[in-house]
């Protein structure tokens, strides 16, 4: 028997668009301690310069993730149901001069495992086969990107352990897992992300053919058709080639000020992309007229700058 398709619902569109128009409008000013761990610092160096458009984020997504907020309050108030002691809820931590960011979930004392051992915690909710998989290989291997969190957390917190809490949506069933910090694997993700963030130019490509099997990840990447096919780069200060990332934000070295993130945003007429972003091979430039010349790939010029 046929599938009937479910009806259009003017109610549910509604509620969909209403959780678009609060969360889509967000874009990070950092690099995220979730993302630190990402296998492709091409792709973290795009983000962190603002140089292409993520597609929005669905309504049915977004309230998704909502879920997993109301589920990560419920989990913490049950530790307290249990006498442990919860502090530091969203919690912010930095480093890196302040452009790796991250909230922590909380941190908690008292747990019956190890009751005078501080820990930070980490909540998250899966479906019964994400939930089934970190409790036969646990996190690092099943979740590297919350384990990755979890460090970081410990380590800029000074905190030896992390509890993680892992909620199977399907069943309502728990698994708890005690991490112990781990310094040398902190240190070389964060001189990681110190390198995306004072470069100039992009790293190397993870992959040169998008298409391959080893490159799956690529074809849903938001920056491929920056990375592969050619794109332009969005223009704002921060793919702009006077910007530099300093101590707390960004500052302009042609106009020797600090930008706010509107400034950012809008970026100015003495815009100049960064070469790295632009794909074409340059081949002039004038410092006084703040030109560069491009020989594009269908062998046109492209002469950026100058104030347009």
């Amino acid at each position: 028997m046929p599938t009937i398709p479910a009806p259009i619902s003017h109610t549910v569109d509604a509620i969909y668009a209403w959780h678009e128009s609060r969360r889509n409008a967000f874009e990070g000013d950092g690099i995220s301690v979730s993302e630190l761990g990402h296998e492709c610092h091409r792709y973290l160096w795009y983000k962190f310069r603002w140089a292409f458009t993520e597609p929005p984020k669905q309504g049915r997504m977004l309230r998704l993730f909502e879920t997993g907020d109301r589920e990560e309050l419920r989990m913490l108030e049950e530790l307290r149901a249990i006498g442990c002691k919860v502090s530091g809820e969203q919690e912010r931590v930095t480093a890196c001069q302040g452009h790796v960011r991250g909230k922590i979930d909380g941190k908690v004392v008292g747990i019956p495992e190890a009751p005078v051992t501080q820990h930070v915690v980490e909540t998250k909710t899966h479906k019964a086969e994400s939930w089934r998989a970190v409790v036969k290989h646990g996190v690092q291997k099943s979740k590297p990107a919350h384990y990755v969190q979890m460090q970081i957390y410990m380590h800029l917190l000074d905190l030896p352990r992390a509890l993680y809490m892992a909620h199977n949506k399907d069943t309502d069933e728990l698994h708890i897992q005690r991490i112990e910090h781990d310094t040398v694997f902190c240190m070389q993700l964060l001189a990681g992300a110190e390198r995306i963030i004072a470069a100039h130019s992009p790293p190397s490509k993870l992959h040169e053919n998008p298409e391959s099997k080893a490159a799956f990840h690529c074809t849903y990447c938001p920056a491929k058709a920056l990375c592969h096919e050619g794109a332009m780069p969005r223009r704002n200060c921060r793919t702009c080639i006077s910007s530099t990332p300093v101590d707390g934000g960004w500052q302009c070295e042609l106009h020797k000020r600090q930008l706010n993130r509107a400034v950012q945003k809008a970026g100015c007429w003495d815009h100049l992309f960064l070469p790295g972003l632009v794909p074409g091979k340059q081949i002039d430039a004038d410092p006084v007229a703040r030109t560069i010349t491009y020989e594009m790939a269908d062998g046109s010029e492209w002469v950026d700058g100058g104030g347009q």
